[in-house]
């Protein structure tokens, strides 16, 4: 028997030589050294060539066992290949099973079985004796289910997806979802995140049974995102889940109510005007900033108090340069009348469900407050700059207070009654890092542009003064500051 160890060894480390194979060749060698340990108990003698070979294979087995101590940092790091021939594992594959004549067996339980498995794995893969259906378990966040891949001689639901809510209201809304063919029923779960890290109580795996639209109405609260997503089932199995879907409900509002602004927790009047609806107090959302020469920065807002120096406490409402209270917006006046109309309104920064007022909407408030109404046009190209118009209803938008007593006007506050409940203060502007005018007069912008010659980049404000009881309307440039009230969509 003529042996090259050296070749040998090469051929055991090269990657032509399967775990499978190295593990049968060592076996060999171990029989083949247990009958020379017996020939040689049996015959109490050995020759020199015997004891050669005995030596030669009690090391070239323990050599062989060292080479499969590195099998997992060698052989084993190319895969296993299990198969009739030797043939190694595809360089992909990590396991690669191949036969002719045989198939590959996955372990078998029934469902009770199945559920005593202690911590099963994400993607772990069963065959259910009881349902007849290959199964996988899913596990996402707090969402963990056993999902069926395919059953023998039984078809799962079809494909179906889930589509847009309807019927919106402040504590409920319609979930809608196509027809799964062959589907008997299913299954919806409800969250307010869109990972369903959690869900709205009673909403986990509810079953709805088999219809396609179905009234999700407890434990729901206005002014809220929420997320739905739906299975189909059969005897079968259940589906894969479907399409998420978001929906927003809607707080059912009042007018003359005090509305909070979600965003920062301010509390505000209102006011029913005719058929609009505002906020009767100036706005006061953003970030406090001391007045300052150049832009502002978004949601930023500048504060006075009566003595025109700057006051974090906000008394007269924020100040806003016109861009940065139409967050980028472009400018039209409402239901047009000359200008052009505006397509949607402007939210700017007001709160969702309300809007920046246009002139025209400036023009609708003014003839709903006074005994005047017909002085008050419509077309933002008549009247423009510096005209006051009325009779009364500017002193009808005013507090009634006078300073002394805050908030308040300067003496004399003519003609103030406040009987409109808008409740105008004097906020005065903000103009190149100063305050002006403060007490005496109050400014509110409009959405509305001025595309005059004589001021490009303007746009219509209203105006109301100590010494007057009408209403001005006017320009100014848009870089100053002012207040801002918002009226609801």
């Amino acid at each position: 028997m003529k042996i090259n160890l050296i070749r040998y060894c090469k051929y055991i480390l090269s990657e032509k030589v399967s775990f499978l194979y190295i593990t049968y060749t060592i076996v060999k060698m171990i029989k083949r050294l247990l009958l020379y340990i017996d020939s040689f108990i049996l015959l109490k003698r050995c020759s020199v060539y015997s004891i050669l070979i005995f030596r030669f294979y009690l090391l070239l087995v323990s050599f062989s066992f060292y080479l499969l101590s590195l099998l997992p940092n060698s052989c084993m790091a190319q895969g296993v290949g299990i198969n009739i021939n030797g043939n190694p594992a595809d360089s992909s594959a990590g396991l690669d099973v191949n036969f002719t004549n045989k198939g590959l067996l996955v372990p078998r339980m029934s469902t009770s079985e199945r559920n005593a498995i202690n911590n099963p794995v994400n993607s772990l893969l069963i065959f259910n004796t009881t349902t007849q259906c290959f199964e996988a378990y899913y596990t996402s966040g707090s969402d963990a289910i056993w999902a069926t891949v395919a059953c023998i001689g039984c078809l799962l639901p079809g494909y179906f997806s889930a589509f847009a809510a309807n019927n919106i209201a402040a504590t409920g809304f319609s979930a809608n979802w196509s027809i799964a063919a062959g589907a008997t029923g299913y299954f919806i779960d409800v969250s307010t995140d869109s990972i369903f890290s959690g869900f709205v109580a009673g909403y986990n795996n509810l079953d709805v049974g088999n219809i396609n639209t179905f009234n999700v109405s407890n434990s729901i609260t206005c002014d809220t995102t929420y997320y739905y997503r739906v299975r189909a089932y059969n005897p079968c199995g259940t589906s894969a889940n479907s399409t998420t879907i978001s929906v927003t409900t809607v707080c059912t509002f009042l007018c003359g109510s005090p509305f909070t602004d979600s965003r920062d927790g301010q509390v505000y009047n209102t006011v029913q005007i005719g058929s609009q609806c505002w906020l009767a107090q100036n706005l006061n959302y953003g970030t406090y900033s001391p007045v300052h020469s150049g832009s502002q920065l978004p949601d930023q807002k500048y504060c006075t108090n009566l003595s025109g120096l700057n006051d974090a406490s906000c008394p007269m409402g924020g100040l806003y340069e016109w861009d940065n209270m139409m967050s980028g917006a472009a400018g039209c006046n409402g239901f047009g009348a000359i200008q052009p109309g505006c397509a949607s309104p402007v939210q700017g920064i007001c709160p969702v469900g309300w809007h920046v007022p246009s002139h025209f909407e400036w023009t609708l408030l003014e003839k709903n407050v006074g005994i005047n109404p017909s002085a008050f046009t419509y077309n933002a190209s008549l009247l423009g700059g510096g005209a006051c118009l009325g009779t009364d209803e500017g002193g009808n938008l005013k507090v009634i207070s006078v300073c002394g007593t805050l908030p308040c006007w300067n003496s004399p506050n003519i003609g103030a009654t406040n009987t409109s409940g808008f409740s105008a203060l004097p906020g005065g502007r903000g103009n190149a890092g100063a305050f002006f005018a403060v007490g005496e007069y109050g400014y509110w912008w409009s959405a509305t542009d001025i595309n005059e010659w004589f001021c490009p980049s303007c746009a219509w404000l209203r105006q109301l003064e100590s010494g007057d009881d009408k209403v001005c309307r006017g320009g100014d440039l848009k870089i100053r500051s002012y207040s801002v009230r918002c009226v609801k969509d």
